[in-house]
């Protein structure tokens, strides 16, 4: 059951990231590609949402973040990074993203939950930094969000 379990949340979170990788959200630099998505919490089943301490509800929304290294083959490495960022609408007050660590298997993800409106057009500013001393990765984009 607990093999089980852990399968389908690893699937559950690999549907994500293959949705944000044909959105094609990401960004890079010449050592990391750091994939991003924002979506709706009620695109979670139950499961997965208890599994991972996440809240469904129509007025929560979700950050999904995953760091790649590049390596030297071609290929790439999930890694570790440290995140720091904040949403608002605009002209309103910044949020503060806070973020917590998923890892399953040979992947890690960051998520973070925030509160949303019907029809609101979010900012989200983010700076990831892979290697404590390195220049920071920055996601900057906007998004409206729709209540189910």
């Amino acid at each position: 059951m607990k093999k089980s379990l852990s399968l389908l949340l690893s699937l559950c979170l690999l549907v994500l990231l293959s949705v944000s990788a044909r959105a094609e959200k990401f960004v890079e630099d010449d050592q990391y590609v750091v994939h991003y998505n924002a979506f709706n919490s009620t695109m979670l089943k139950p499961e997965v949402a208890k599994a991972y301490d996440l809240m469904r509800s129509r007025q929560r929304a979700i950050m999904n973040i995953a760091v790649q290294r590049k390596m030297p083959d071609g290929s790439r490495k999930a890694v570790m990074a440290q995140l720091q960022g904040y949403t608002g609408a605009l002209g309103g007050s910044e949020r503060p993203l806070d973020f917590k660590v998923v890892t399953e298997g040979d992947a890690i993800y960051y998520l973070a939950e925030f509160l949303i409106g019907n029809g609101e057009k979010l900012n989200f500013d983010i700076k990831v930094t892979p290697t404590p001393g390195s220049a920071p990765i920055k996601i900057a984009f906007s998004q409206e969000f729709f209540q189910d």
